[in-house]
């Protein structure tokens, strides 16, 4: 079987938003993130802040189908995140990443302006800092 978003009447794998919290349910409604009407998801997972980790709903597989999150998350599952992110960034971007930045990003530590330089050292902080806080970061200005 494939992923029921491909089928005539498109639906998300069971259980694929339960769990969905309050503060997010929203997106799911947006039009920024449907297609002909549709919620244009086949993988939902998310970080709330203070939570202990990334979460995903029950999502049911049948015939032992998966949604590929075990491999398109594994940047920010697997065992060494942080350097997966960074050889995957090193990459792309054919420049060095800043270790020590992106452990505190994935951590969810404050951001601060020694951070977002060394992640981005031509961006505007206070640009940053204003976006962060908006969702919810902490930002110091040390």
């Amino acid at each position: 079987m494939s992923s029921p978003w491909r089928e005539e009447v498109r639906a998300h794998w069971p259980g694929l938003l339960d769990g969905l919290p309050a503060s997010l349910a929203q997106y799911a409604q947006a039009p920024e993130f449907e297609f002909d009407g549709f919620f244009d998801a086949t993988v939902c997972a998310w970080y709330e802040t203070g939570s202990s980790g990334w979460q995903c709903g029950p999502v049911d597989f049948t015939d032992g189908d998966t949604d590929g999150a075990d491999w398109l998350f594994e940047v920010l599952t697997g065992a060494d995140a942080a350097q997966a992110f960074i050889d995957y960034a090193e990459e792309y971007h054919e420049r060095s990443v800043d270790r020590e930045a992106v452990e505190s990003v994935l951590k969810g530590a404050p951001l601060d302006r020694r951070t977002v330089s060394a992640l981005a050292d031509a961006v505007d902080f206070d640009a940053v800092a204003a976006r962060a806080r908006t969702w919810g970061w902490t930002v110091v200005d040390g």
